[in-house]
């Protein structure tokens, strides 16, 4: 495997799939453009999630937003709700959910907020309860669609993201000498961090590398940035990004 790849994600999930491209003796460096922790309303979710009636919806926009719920229920002595409607926007969160006892949340066949609607389009939302489970900030598409067929949506920020602060040169000094040739991103906000911390003199350099982005979405960003070459994958998981990886190295080639 030709794949020099930087590694933008949190840590945690950057360093297991770093493992994965080493062990196809490929190349990887993690240097994370977002850091995660408990988010303002982390204390909150019992008190948020016991409001609900049977049928009412829960939506988990990532699994860290399940973890970092599940641990708050733990913390308040307290389990997720029965007869309720859980989706989960893709199936690695459909999976932590599973972990704590949620085998039935069903995942959109895309695994962005579009895919959510049409999900549910043909539900009745109305006058349901939804609570989304998120992180700070983030996209309002999926809520205003949903309040627009009146339904009752409240957020649960359970855990927030905040931009690392880096020395830019140091930085760029250190990809260069490990010689990178890829880019994986997996939201628009780590994108936007990352050009946001590179050197103007840089930015060439940097957008001519290849980009792995987990959307058509973050795709398209990518391209309204000067970035030429961009593999979608099939999601953000590290499977569906590590797949993306083999592909682009068995079609081009990198050099």
């Amino acid at each position: 495997m030709k794949i020099r790849a930087l590694i933008t994600r949190p840590r945690v999930k950057g360093e297991q799939l770093a493992r994965q491209i080493e062990a196809a003796n490929g190349a990887a460096l993690c240097c994370p453009f977002i850091d995660i922790s408990a988010g303002q309303q982390f204390d909150k979710v019992s008190s948020i999630l016991e409001k609900l009636q049977p049928d009412d919806y829960i939506i988990a926009i990532s699994d860290n937003a399940v973890n970092y719920a599940n641990t708050s229920l733990i913390n308040a002595n307290k389990t997720w709700p029965q007869q309720i409607n859980y989706i989960a926007v893709g199936p690695t969160t459909a999976l932590s959910w599973q972990k704590y006892g949620i085998n039935h949340a069903r995942i959109p066949d895309t695994h962005d907020s579009e895919g959510v609607l049409k999900l549910l389009a043909n539900a009745s939302v109305e006058h349901k309860k939804i609570v989304i489970l998120r992180g700070n900030g983030g996209r309002e598409t999926m809520a205003e669609d949903l309040t627009q067929r009146t339904a009752n949506v409240t957020y649960c920020e359970v855990y927030q993201r905040t931009a690392p602060s880096y020395d830019p040169d140091i930085l760029i000094n250190k990809w260069q000498q490990f010689a990178i040739n890829s880019v994986i991103i997996t939201s628009g906000e780590i994108l936007g961090n990352l050009i946001k911390t590179i050197p103007y003199t840089a930015l060439p350099w940097i957008l001519n590398l290849h980009f792995i982005v987990p959307s058509q979405r973050i795709a398209a960003l990518a391209h309204t940035l000067g970035i030429e070459h961009v593999t979608v994958a099939s999601g953000a998981s590290n499977n569906s990004l590590f797949n993306a990886i083999k592909q682009l190295d068995m079609q081009i080639g990198i050099s």
